[in-house]
């Protein structure tokens, strides 16, 4: 990448000053993390995300603007095991470590690592959660959009309510199947894509 490119992905002027480049540079970066942070894990938007955080590190090499990385290594995850509901929870725990090492660094080389972690922690649950619903009906259930996920603990606590034999709500039952259904389809994406 040249020096013209890497100001234009920063919108910056043809010569500005390094505190302006370091700035730029930093909300940049701080916009794109923000955004794997806090926004719900879909694999197609967060694979466009992560793209464009390797484009950030050819910026920050091309300008020569370095940012802070406390902890270069990924958390441990815990395997995906067991009833639906302990699944969903530690995919829960494990989104939450690489969120909180997420907030750690500034860094695009090692957010790209952990937004590739990210990425693929959310295709493995997807597809475990998809094939473990697989032989439950889902025709003429509402469609909600893929952003929409469901809370994770109100999913685990519905999914072992439902493992124990209580009983559930008909609207929290509607939910848990509007949730597989928004799952089966992100799922279906991912494999296509």
């Amino acid at each position: 990448m040249d020096r013209q490119t890497a100001l234009l992905v920063l919108q910056l002027p043809e010569a500005p000053a390094p505190e302006e480049i370091h700035d730029a540079f930093e909300e940049h970066v701080f916009g794109l993390r923000d955004f794997l942070f806090r926004q719900t894990v879909i694999p197609q938007v967060f694979r466009a995300k992560v793209d464009r955080l390797l484009t950030a590190s050819e910026v920050g090499e091309t300008l020569g603007v370095e940012l802070p990385c406390l902890d270069k290594s990924l958390p441990d995850m815990d395997p995906l095991e067991g009833p639906a509901d302990r699944v969903v929870r530690t995919h829960q725990e494990n989104v939450g470590r690489l969120r909180t090492a997420m907030a750690a660094t500034l860094d695009p080389t090692c957010l790209t690592r952990l937004g590739e972690c990210l990425v693929r922690m959310q295709h493995q649950y997807l597809n475990w959660m998809a094939a473990w619903s697989a032989d439950r009906p889902l025709e003429g259930v509402t469609t909600r959009p893929m952003r929409d996920e469901w809370d994770a603990h109100t999913l685990a606590a519905t999914l072992e309510a439902e493992r124990m034999g209580k009983p559930i709500a008909p609207e929290t039952a509607a939910r848990l199947e509007e949730e597989l259904l928004r799952i089966r389809t992100l799922d279906a994406a991912a494999v296509t894509a």
